[in-house]
C-alpha cells in the first residue's frame, strides 16, 4: 500500500505544472505577474493580427491564445515558452484549407478547427510517445530554407496593412505587383505609425534585451491612434472583442473531408516540432 502511494506521489510530481512548481515561492509572485502582464499585452494583439493573417476574425486569435495558454500549462513542460497561434504556420492553414474550401466560408471555419484538433492530437501523441527525435529528421539548410520563405510571404502579406493598402490575395508575386501598382495610395499616418513601432523596437533591442520594446512600441502606438484620431484617418484597427466566450463544440465535418486533412495535419505537427524544439535549445544555454 505505501509503495503504491509512494508510486502514486512520484507519477504526480512528475506533472508539468507541480514540476514547475516545485522550486516556487511567494517572492517570485511580482515577476510572475508583471511577466504575465506583459504576455497578455503583446501576445493578444499579436495573436489577432495572425488570425487576421488567415483570413479569421480577430477575435479567433483571442480565444486560441486562452486555449492554447490553459492547455500548455496543464500539459506543456518548458516554462519559457507560450503556446498560441503562429505566423508561420497561418499560412499553411490558408494554403491546405484553400485547397478544400472558400476561405471565410462556414465549412472553412469548420474544417480549420479540425485540422486544430487534429494538430494539436499528433503534437500530444508525439509527446507521449517520444517522437521529438522527429524535429532532427529535418535538415538545418532545409528548416531555414522553408522559414525564409514563410517569412517573405508574411512580409508580403503584411504590407497592405502597413501601407494603408487594401488587403491583396493571390500569388507572392501577383501581390508584390499589386502593392507595387498602389503604392501612391500609401496612407502616410498607417506607415509612419508601422515605422515608429518598428523603430522602437529595434532601438530597444540594441540598448537591453531587456526592455520590452513590443509592449512599449504597442502602448505608444495605441495611444497615438486615440489621442490622434487615426481611425478616422484612414488607418485601420483591429477593434473591439465581442463580449464573453464561445460555447464549445466539435466541428462538424465529413469523414472524406476530415481524412483529407491527414497530411496537412502531419505536415503541421512537424513543423511545430521542428519550431519548439529549435526556440527550446536556443533558451537551453541561458536556463540550463
Amino acid at each position: 500500500m505505501d509503495r503504491a502511494k509512494t508510486a502514486s506521489a512520484v507519477n504526480l510530481a512528475l506533472w508539468p505544472p507541480l514540476r514547475a512548481l516545485s522550486g516556487w515561492r511567494v517572492k517570485d509572485l511580482n515577476g510572475d505577474l508583471a511577466a504575465g502582464v506583459t504576455l497578455a499585452a503583446i501576445a493578444i494583439p499579436e495573436q489577432m493580427a495572425t488570425a487576421r493573417l488567415g483570413g479569421f476574425a480577430p477575435e479567433i486569435g483571442f480565444f486560441t491564445f486562452v486555449a492554447g495558454s490553459v492547455a500548455f500549462a496543464l500539459l506543456g513542460a518548458n516554462r519559457q515558452l507560450s503556446a498560441g497561434a503562429d505566423s508561420t504556420i497561418t499560412p499553411l492553414f490558408v494554403g491546405g484549407l484553400a485547397l478544400i474550401a472558400t476561405s471565410g466560408s462556414p465549412h472553412y471555419l469548420a474544417l480549420a478547427a479540425m485540422l486544430a484538433l487534429m494538430v494539436g492530437l499528433l503534437v500530444a501523441l508525439s509527446g507521449i510517445f517520444r517522437l521529438g527525435w522527429i524535429a532532427d529528421l529535418l535538415s538545418v539548410p532545409v528548416t531555414t530554407g522553408f522559414l525564409a520563405g514563410i517569412s517573405v510571404h508574411i512580409m508580403v502579406s503584411q504590407l497592405p496593412g502597413l501601407l494603408g493598402l487594401p488587403s491583396q490575395s493571390g500569388e507572392t508575386l501577383r501581390r508584390v505587383g499589386e502593392i507595387a501598382a498602389n503604392i501612391h495610395l500609401t496612407n502616410l499616418w498607417s506607415l509612419a505609425l508601422g515605422l515608429g513601432v518598428f523603430a522602437i523596437i529595434l532601438v530597444a533591442e540594441r540598448v537591453s534585451a531587456r526592455i520590452p520594446a513590443a509592449l512599449i512600441g504597442m502602448v505608444l502606438a495605441t495611444l497615438a491612434v486615440t489621442t490622434l484620431g487615426l481611425k478616422n484617418r484612414g488607418v485601420e484597427v483591429l477593434g473591439a472583442l465581442p463580449n464573453g466566450f464561445p460555447t464549445p463544440g466539435l466541428p462538424l465535418v465529413s469523414f472524406e473531408d476530415a481524412r483529407a486533412l491527414v497530411p496537412l495535419a502531419l505536415l503541421i505537427a512537424i513543423v511545430v516540432m521542428v519550431q519548439t524544439a529549435a526556440t527550446s535549445r536556443s533558451f537551453a544555454p541561458q536556463n540550463g
